[in-house]
């Protein structure tokens, strides 16, 4: 699947999806395009695959039976 981006000199061009979390973290582009519109990355909430560990509070419940 391809999907549009803005680069951050304007360009606009069509990419791979599977490039898209490359160039985000690389901070290649400025914005992609989902069917909503425009996403700006860093402002608006992006997914990402490489984002590293969840540093926050454990909310999940497991039973210790179990193990």
């Amino acid at each position: 699947m391809l999907i549009r981006v803005r680069y951050k000199d304007g360009r606009i061009d069509l990419i791979p999806s599977r490039k898209l979390n490359e160039l985000i973290v690389m901070s290649e582009i400025e914005q992609f395009e989902r069917s909503a519109g425009w996403v700006t990355v860093g402002t608006d909430p992006v997914r990402s695959t490489l984002r590293g560990s969840y540093s926050g509070p454990e909310r999940r419940k497991w039973d210790s039976k179990i193990l």
